[in-house]
């Protein structure tokens, strides 16, 4: 995985993260009257696995994120709520279309009706703003979203702001400008400590910790120096969330996420192996099936997927394997 990769899987985790951790104020901060008409006391419910299969025909390497989630009313009704971000680092001129392919697919499956809303993060100009429209001699559609550009808001009113994701569209635009200035220990300082002034709940600032960690990244020292800091100001303010903040946040949270990742990869070609052993044969020993589990090597974890393919019997699989491990225990 190049960096670029690894840097679009963490902006895609980290604003999913974020959305489903402060969604209530989200929907406060963007859309106050949907925020009034919902009944919080209910589930809100995100639906990857539709948003997942409706991705599916997306174009390959665009630079997006989006989740589906439907809430209760307090009518009693439920409402669906569209929420497509986008890093826009150009005029991208099918985005209004983009948008619109969204709603009508997510229509024409559930027929419901749907809340739209594009959050932009970049600095380029030059969209369509809230509109698609397609006309052909009088005919056609106008289709609206909600549009916001999160480089737009005025930062003043940002730090004023006591809704948590006032912070977390101020942590996007600090990473555009920090990118520029240079000055991002500096911003995550000020940001880590906007967050304690405000008296945000345990939850929220896991939740912002994890999001800033991810906005600005440092170098070890500057992050061991923002931990000290957070401990002075959580011993002062008397809020213990220190441990928290050092097992999600800074530096440690994203060498986790790596090991993760590398964890859920190794976890998968162990399931391919297993997957299509049983396919062909019926039934796998547990024998090898726990033996198969316990390799750590990625390598030899390829290796064994291809002869699990190739073997003619499960009991020539077993042989090359045995002998393998012994082979590799010698070494």
């Amino acid at each position: 995985m190049t960096h670029q990769d690894r840097y679009w899987k963490y902006f895609d985790e980290a604003w999913k993260k974020v959305i489903e951790r402060l969604f209530p104020h989200l929907l406060h901060f963007f859309i106050p009257r949907l925020y009034l008409d919902t009944d919080f006391s209910k589930e809100i419910v995100f639906l990857d696995s539709e948003m997942k299969q409706l991705s599916k025909g997306s174009k390959k390497g665009a630079k997006y994120v989006d989740k589906l989630a439907k809430v209760c009313l307090k009518s009693g009704n439920e409402q669906w709520i569209l929420i497509h971000i986008e890093v826009q680092g150009y005029a991208d001129r099918q985005f209004p279309e983009r948008m619109f392919r969204y709603f009508y697919r997510i229509f024409d499956i559930h027929e419901e009706r749907i809340v739209s809303i594009a959050l932009l993060t970049g600095i380029e100009k030059g969209l369509s703003e809230g509109k698609y429209e397609l006309e052909a001699y009088d005919s056609g559609v106008v289709f609206r979203y909600l549009f916001y550009s999160l480089m737009d808001y005025d930062r003043r009113k940002l730090e004023e702001d006591d809704n948590p994701i006032a912070l977390v569209i101020l942590a996007s635009q600090e990473k555009e400008l920090a990118r520029q200035k240079g000055e991002a220990f500096n911003v995550k300082r000020r940001l880590i400590r906007s967050m304690y002034e405000k008296g945000y709940k345990r939850e929220e600032i896991l939740a912002l910790f994890d999001f800033i960690d991810w906005t600005l990244k440092l170098d070890d020292k500057e992050e061991e120096i923002i931990l000290e800091e957070i401990r002075e100001i959580e011993g002062v303010k008397n809020m213990p969330y220190v441990n928290s903040a050092e097992r999600l946040g800074m530096k440690r949270g994203l060498q986790q996420g790596l090991q993760q990742g590398l964890q859920q990869g190794l976890q998968q070609n162990r399931e391919l192996i297993l997957e299509a052993l049983n396919e062909r044969f019926d039934k796998v020993t547990s024998e090898i099936a726990q033996a198969v589990n316990q390799i750590e090597d990625a390598s030899k974890l390829k290796l064994l997927i291809r002869y699990a393919i190739r073997c003619s019997t499960l009991e020539e699989f077993e042989q090359w394997f045995n002998g393998k491990a012994k082979k590799d225990k010698r070494e």
